[in-house]
Order: structure tokens, then sequence, then C-alpha cells
């Protein structure tokens, strides 16, 4: 049986279902780690900026391992590297709590960062390459696994929080969880013929992409979107307890909001995008987003922060699905390449965005921090009318 003939055999159920418990094994990690941010912050007595340069431990991790994927993917296949990933990812959450100075909680975070970066590339390409084996959009749905992840995540540490629960028993229980469901989705779908080849041999085509510079355009919104998704994963549970005054509780349950609608708007994104076209999913959601941000920053209450939280996540659930698919429809015969351009410049602002947040919150303050991702927004805004029939 050739490599082609295995890949269409993993296509079907066993496939997406495998690919979709690595997708929410990612979520719940995130989920986790953003929630459990102000406890640790309070644990170790960091200060904004510190804890920026913790973040960016975590992105650097990350896009190390990403720069050098391709190297990564000629020896592994890609559910391999899944496995490995989040693995790494889950050992990382269990030992941050057990840190004795922020200089290992450095390292540790960087290994988390490396983790997750190899996770997030490997099961986005294989998304994408089941999505173009089967012929119809499905990167949507996947995305919402992640959502539903991070929601799960946020969700777990806020009960065990109001139980009264030390952060170890947090990222422990949440770190086992990453571990548990990246194993049994490596080793629970063996009843199938899976497609070993190590990825990097998935040679689609040698063409050449057309229209290079509109990839690194779609990038550049891709870089928008996640940089401002990442600043409010990570950020939105300190500025409800740092600036509104809340609970920790609260903060995260702030962040279980924003992850429940994006949640919602996933689960609803291909509905949506074939009624009212990608570009104006894009157009209008980055409008949501912008207004919503606003609003929590200028109005002075947790109601409203909360309602703010759930109209950006809604806002932005569509917003990365539908550049990623233009993406590979732009790519061509050389969807692979195209993909990879344009996720990893997505990611690097996905990464990078929370630790920028954290640096100017530290010089300032964290309002006038968030404030830069209306910014962001606002250039999606702008940066529609130059797209390209999506």
């Amino acid at each position: 049986m050739n490599h082609q003939t295995l890949f269409i055999a993993k296509s079907g159920w066993a496939g997406r279902l495998q690919c979709r418990a690595f997708f929410l094994a990612g979520g719940v990690g995130i989920g986790s780690w953003a929630a459990s941010l102000p406890v640790l912050s309070s644990q170790m007595n960091l200060e904004k900026g510190t804890l920026g340069l913790v973040l960016l431990c975590f992105a650097l991790g990350a896009i190390v391992l990403m720069t050098n994927f391709r190297r990564l993917s000629q020896q592994c296949s890609c559910h391999a590297l899944c496995l490995f990933g989040s693995v790494g990812f889950g050992i990382a959450l269990v030992s941050v709590p057990h840190v004795a100075n922020v200089y290992l909680l450095a390292l540790i975070v960087f290994m988390a960062g490396a983790g997750f970066g190899t996770l997030d590339v490997s099961m986005n390409t294989e998304a994408s390459l089941l999505e173009r084996q089967i012929g119809h959009h499905i990167m949507s749905s996947f995305h919402a696994v992640f959502s539903i992840g991070n929601l799960a995540g946020a969700f777990v540490v806020g009960q065990l929080l109001n139980f009264g629960a030390a952060l170890a028993v947090c990222l422990g229980v949440t770190g086992a969880i990453v571990m548990v469901l990246s194993v049994a989705a490596y080793f629970g779908v063996q009843g199938y013929n899976q497609d070993t080849t190590p990825i990097g041999a998935r040679t689609i085509s040698a063409d050449r992409i057309e229209g290079r510079v509109y990839l690194y355009f779609l990038g550049a919104i891709s870089f928008l979107a996640l940089f401002a998704e990442g600043g409010m994963m990570d950020w939105s549970a300190i500025y409800i307890v740092g600036t509104l005054h809340g609970t920790e509780s609260t903060g995260a349950y702030g962040f279980a909001a924003f992850a429940a609608t994006m949640t919602i708007g996933r689960l609803v994104g291909d509905a949506i995008t074939n009624r009212v076209g990608p570009t104006n999913v894009l157009r209008f959601g980055a409008i949501i987003c912008a207004v919503s941000v606003a609003a929590l920053l200028s109005i002075d209450s947790i109601s409203i922060a909360l309602i703010a939280l759930g109209g950006c996540g809604f806002g932005v659930a569509n917003i990365v699905p539908a550049v990623f698919a233009a993406a590979g429809r732009a790519g061509g015969s050389a969807a692979a390449n195209a993909m990879s351009i344009v996720t990893t410049m997505g990611y690097s602002g996905l990464l990078l965005g929370p630790a920028v947040l954290g640096l100017v919150a530290q010089m300032s303050t964290l309002s006038v921090s968030m404030s830069l991702l209306v910014l962001a927004f606002s250039a999606i805004v702008v940066s529609t009318y130059y797209l390209r029939d999506l």
C-alpha cells in the first residue's frame, strides 16, 4: 500500500479523532496556563516586566522549535511530533509550580514553549493535510476543539482555585490531562493504517508559490490577530484582578468567557462564512474585537469586562481560520509551503504578544499596554479593504 493510500485511510474518522485530541490537549494546556498566571505572579512576587520576560521565554522556546520544524519533520511523522510536543508541554506545566527562583522558572517556561510550539505546528500541519485530502473545509472545527480545550483548562483552574487548591494542584491536574490526551490520541487510534512517513518527505510540489508578497500580507494579518489573541489570553485575567480588583477566580472566569464565546464562534464559523463570505468575517470580526477591548479598558466594571471579553472572543473566533484557509488556497499546488509562511508569522504574534504587552505595561500601565490590541484589530479592519476576494 503506497503512502497516498495510507493517508487517505487516515482521512476518515480515526484521523480526525486523533487530530482533534491533540488540538484538545493543546487547548487545555494553554487555557490552564493563562488562567494560572495571576496566581503564579502572586506566588513568585513577579512584577509585570518580569512576568513579561518569563512569557517571552515561552515565545522563544516555541519559535526555536518552529524554525527548526522542517528538520524535525524529516525524521518523525506528524502525529509522532504531536505526541512529543504535547507530552513535553504537559511535563513542563506540572513542573512550573515547583521551581525555586525566576531563572529556573524561565528555563521551564522555555521548555513549555518548545513543547507547545512543536505541538502547534505539527497539529495544524496534520489538520491542513487532512483538510486538503478530504476536499472540504474542516479547519474551523479543529480550532473549535482547541477553544473547547481553552475553556476546559480555564474552568478546571477556576474551580480548583475556588476550592482553595494550590497552583501545584491546578497545573498538576491540567498538565496530566494534556499528557493523557496525547498518549490516548497516539496509541488509541491504531486500528487503521497510519501514515508514518516523515512529513518533510511529503513533497506536494516543487512549484514556486505565486504571489509570495500576498502570502506575507496574509501572514501579517495572522500576526496581528494572534498577537491580540495571545495578549487577551494571557493578560485579561490579570487585568481583571490587578486593575479592576476582581478575585483570582473571577479572573479565571473572565478568560473562560473569552474562550467560551470563541468556541461558539468557531462552531458556527463555517455557516457564517458561507453566508457572508470570509472577507466580511475578517472585517466585522475585527470591528467587534476593537469595540469590545475599548469597552473593557474604558469602563471600570467587572460585569462589563466579562461581556466585553465575550464579545472579543466571538469576534476573533474565525479570523485566523479564515486566513489559514485563504493561505492554503493562495498557495495552490504548494499549499503546504504557503501554510508554513502564514502560520509561522501568525504564531510568532501569538507567542510574542503577551511578552510585549508585559514590557509595555511595566513601562506604563496595563491599560495602556492593552490599548495596543485595539490598534491591532483596527489595522486588520483596514487591511481587509486591500485583500483579494477570499
